[in-house]
């Protein structure tokens, strides 16, 4: 384009523009919480960070069975299934929540219903009739390892080398890669004033929900701290 010069600092506003407002919106998330319910959480600032991608939760099962089989059967691991029609019927009336509507196709849900939405790595959205897209789809959703955890792609080739080795090692030397440490703000970038099952009588109970609501919780044997 001849003048495509002079749509350089529109863009860059609009950009700018866009920053603030996530910065604002993620802010106001760490304000209020909402109880454990339908909404369940993605994390607003462990979506990623740096290089790290997200590699789902099948690649943290070999080193983490008990663990990942009852997170599976939790509410975490069956987040995506209460966005299909008809289901979590009695937490959908009571907030007023179309309970024939199919939300998995709704970016609002899926940011907090599934693993790394919009990320490298995480969940896409399949196209309507690709079934293999689907298939790989359903590798992530529900509220994954890496949602609370941070995305894997480079601590769990850390979590592998020490499996291997058999060694001993320190939590710092996971951080450093991505991995993050479980605390209430990550589960508040979900339970927050902008889910629709938001209950401020109800405060988000996070000493709670770390012991009973997320995962069986199995002593690390081989960490020194």
């Amino acid at each position: 384009m001849k003048n495509a010069w002079l749509l350089v600092p529109a863009l860059v506003a609009a950009g700018l523009w866009l920053g603030v407002r996530q910065l604002t919106v993620r802010a106001a998330a760490d304000i209020t919480v909402i109880p454990a319910a339908t909404v369940v959480a993605l994390p607003a600032y462990a979506e990623g960070s740096g290089s790290y991608s997200y590699v789902g939760s099948t690649a943290c099962k070999k080193c983490h069975i008990k663990e990942h089989k009852s997170w599976a059967a939790s509410k975490m691991g069956k987040a995506f299934e209460t966005l299909k029609p008809g289901q979590a019927q009695e937490i959908r009336e009571r907030f007023h929540v179309d309970v024939n509507k199919d939300y998995t196709r709704d970016p609002a849900c899926l940011k907090c219903h599934t693993t790394g939405y919009g990320k490298p790595g995480g969940y896409v959205l399949p196209p309507e009739g690709d079934a293999k897209a689907a298939r790989e789809a359903a590798k992530m959703e529900g509220v994954g390892c890496e949602s609370c955890h941070g995305p894997a792609s480079e601590y769990i080739k850390v979590f592998e080398e020490i499996t291997k080795s058999k060694r001993k090692y320190k939590l710092e030397e996971l951080t450093k890669v991505g991995l993050i440490v479980l605390d209430e703000t990550t589960c508040k970038g979900c339970h927050n004033t902008e889910s629709p099952t938001h209950d401020a009588s109800k405060p988000f109970e996070f000493a709670h929900m770390v012991e009973e609501g997320v995962h069986e919780r199995v002593p690390l044997k081989d960490r020194e701290d």
